[in-house]
């Protein structure tokens, strides 16, 4: 093909994607296949699986406004590794309905995506994704109840002069710190781990009372015990941990217990 008319090909798709005609992709064949796979199994570890060894990148998204969602399946952090393999399994596939699902996991409002909508804190998230009935959380006799402040975010970014609302982060921040936070005390963890299911999500739970929660993966079972797939900022890469569970939290003094959500086909 001739370079002037490759060229006006590339024009014209580039035009067409500027105004929502061209459909966008991002999902490979490869991992539709692998996306097919995990539906067929029901099981999504299948489909995290297919990211190991890809990079941990942090502070991928935007540190202000304007807000631009960042999509990408070639860099994590625990938090974006999560959405994104939710986001393919819910997908079938289907590039439109993966960007519509991301979007749902990481903002409040679909339809306006800015800074304050994100879900800077993962208890927002999970509690907006059990409001869908997308999850469920994996209550337990160990659990135990505490209040939290929430201050974590407007704190740290009071003083930054970025074009940030810290009025509106500070409400969100109120709204959480309402409600107590229930979590599994890292002291009692090795007694719930019959109740665990393949595919759980666990979140480790900060020490800080301004911050919810460090760090989080999905559960998988090998070697007989229960072991973290996540995107690891340790390793930089997305692996499944070197210790079990019960090991993992005693190597982590910071950790003051987990939490576990269920996604809802996990039956």
């Amino acid at each position: 093909m001739h370079k002037s008319m490759r060229f006006l090909i590339f024009i014209l798709f580039s035009l067409l994607v500027q105004h929502g005609i061209a459909q966008e992709k991002w999902i490979p064949l490869d991992l539709q296949s692998r996306i097919a796979l995990a539906q067929k199994s029901q099981n999504h570890v299948i489909l995290a699986e297919y990211f190991l060894g890809k990079p941990y990148v942090a502070n991928a998204l935007s540190a202000e406004n304007p807000e631009k969602l960042y999509l990408s399946l070639e860099d994590f952090d625990c938090v974006t590794f999560i959405e994104n393999v939710m986001s393919l399994y819910q997908s079938k596939g289907q590039d439109s309905l993966y960007k519509k699902n991301l979007i749902h996991w990481r903002y409040t409002q679909p339809k306006d995506i800015r800074f304050e909508t994100r879900n800077h804190y993962f208890s927002a998230a999970m509690e907006q994704l059990m409001k869908d009935k997308w999850i469920v959380p994996i209550p337990t006799h160990e659990g135990i109840q505490i209040k939290k402040s929430f201050t974590f975010l407007s704190q740290f970014y009071r003083n930054k002069n970025k074009n940030i609302s810290i009025i509106a982060l500070e409400q969100v921040e109120k709204n959480l710190a309402s409600a107590p936070f229930s979590y599994i005390p890292s002291a009692k963890v090795n007694m719930v781990l019959s109740n665990l299911k393949e595919g759980d999500i666990v979140t480790f739970v900060s020490k800080r009372n301004g911050l919810d929660v460090q760090h989080t993966g999905f559960l998988t079972f090998r070697k007989s015990n229960w072991y973290l797939l996540h995107a690891s900022q340790e390793l930089k890469k997305v692996c499944v941990s070197d210790k079990n569970l019960v090991e993992y939290m005693k190597s982590h003094p910071s950790f003051l217990g987990i939490q576990v959500f269920r996604p809802n086909f996990i039956k």
